[in-house]
């Protein structure tokens, strides 16, 4: 019996082994991932899976993978699974919402993101209040993407991006002062944001402070005098004076 009970421990690798071994797969992944290295992301993440198949995070990172690629069937089939794993797993959900947005499919994406953020214990609700917020600016409800968007700096109020595109949102109802609010929080936050002072500049030609939107459009070519932005900021300048 003891040499029964040897030789049945000794056929293959433990569940904590197996972790360990899919979880370094997974690590390499997301390295890749992140690297852009996406043939080889997609290798290391379904090595992880078939060794592990039982971890959401890594049928999610994968279909972050197939989403890189182009390949949306695949993502949305893998974020899918990662949900079929745990239902409450929002990352899956912004993620889904992510494969929708680049499939300019804004209704889907804003039923994802409400989805992530029903769970109160999901962590960084932000991103999926910014993904709403983005997919209801498309469909031109712009009252609905400035509260999402200030829910998403109410979750994170360093969220630079999402003050940014709160002024966007601002700039579409004609209301330049909110814009340019929205654009001052996201510069204070990165003070490189360059297309955030550009906007800035623009939003202050209509409020009429020709002034301050010279200063802003002045930063523009200061922090990026060879680009595209610049060479518009001059244009504007020139006509402002």
């Amino acid at each position: 019996m003891m040499a029964l009970l040897a030789g049945l421990t000794a056929c293959g690798p433990t569940l904590a082994q197996k972790k360990d071994q899919s979880e370094i797969h997974y690590r390499l992944g997301a390295v890749h991932l992140n690297d852009r290295n996406l043939a080889d992301a997609l290798n290391e993440l379904t090595k992880a899976i078939e060794i592990y198949p039982d971890n959401p995070t890594y049928h999610d990172a994968l279909g972050l993978a197939y989403l890189a690629k182009g390949m949306h069937k695949e993502a949305l089939a893998s974020m899918d699974k990662a949900l079929s794993i745990d239902r409450s797993y929002s990352e899956a959900h912004v993620n889904k919402a992510a494969v929708y947005m680049d499939q300019q499919r804004w209704v889907e994406a804003i039923d994802e993101s409400k989805a992530a953020v029903r769970n109160i214990f999901y962590r960084t609700p932000e991103y999926a209040w910014f993904n709403m917020g983005w997919s209801y600016y498309n469909l031109g409800e712009m009252e609905k993407a400035v509260e999402s968007y200030s829910k998403a700096v109410g979750a994170k109020p360093s969220y630079a991006q999402a003050w940014y595109n709160m002024g966007l949102a601002y700039e579409k109802m004609n209301r330049p002062k909110d814009a340019v609010a929205s654009y001052n929080k996201a510069i204070a936050i990165f003070p490189g944001y360059v297309e955030a002072y550009f906007n800035m500049g623009m939003a202050l030609v209509k409020a009429k402070d020709k002034p301050g939107a010279v200063k802003a459009f002045e930063k523009v070519i200061e922090l990026a005098p060879a680009s595209e932005k610049a060479q518009s900021a001059r244009d504007y300048i020139g006509l402002i004076r």
